[in-house]
Order: C-alpha cells, then structure tokens, then sequence
C-alpha cells in the first residue's frame, strides 16, 4: 500500500507541473483535471510496469503511449499543441521513471 501511495504522489507532482502552465493559460477546468487524472494514473502505471528498459526510458515510453491519444485529439482546437503535449510526456514521464526506481525502488529487468 505504500508503494501506491508514493505512486500517486509522484504522479500527482507531475500533473501539478503539467497543470501549471494550462491555468496560467486559461484552459477549461476539464482539460486541467483530465490532465491531473493522467498523471496521477501513469505515477502507478509507470512505477508498477516492468519493461525491459531503463526506468527512464520505460518512463517515457508509457508516458508517450497514454499521451498520444491526447495529442490526436488537441489536434482539432489546436494543431501545434500536440508537440507541448508530447515534450511533456518525454521529460515527465522519464522523470517519473528515474524516481520511481530511486524513491521506490521499482527495478525494471
């Protein structure tokens, strides 16, 4: 129970970073909780998924593959969103890996 607990908190940092930026800009209250949602549910994805790769990239890859349905679907109010979404995924998700391997201890094979 433990390791959930940390799992959601680390995902819950990096939906506070993501969400910064969107309330600054003023995004629906929607997008902001959907992306609180996301992060919070990849912090247990990524810290309880066992691929074989570097935490790091194992952080990034899930983040990617989660992330890219929401890139399609920003496409439509904003056709150049999708790169922040994406760059996003990269440097959160490999965050996340990396701390979910230190603060966790959650080794990948």
């Amino acid at each position: 129970m433990e390791k959930l607990v940390k799992a959601l908190l680390l995902g819950t940092a990096a939906g506070i970073i993501d969400v910064i930026p969107m309330a600054i800009q003023g995004l629906s209250w929607q997008t902001t909780i959907s992306t609180m949602v996301h992060w919070q549910a990849l912090g247990i994805i990524i810290t309880f998924a066992r691929l074989p790769m570097n935490s790091w990239l194992s952080g990034i890859t899930l983040a990617l593959l989660t992330g890219a349905p929401l890139a399609i679907l920003t496409t439509e109010h904003d056709p150049t969103a999708w790169i922040i979404l994406l760059l996003s995924s990269i440097v959160l998700g490999s965050v996340l890996g990396l701390m979910a391997e230190k603060l966790i201890g959650t080794k990948r094979n």
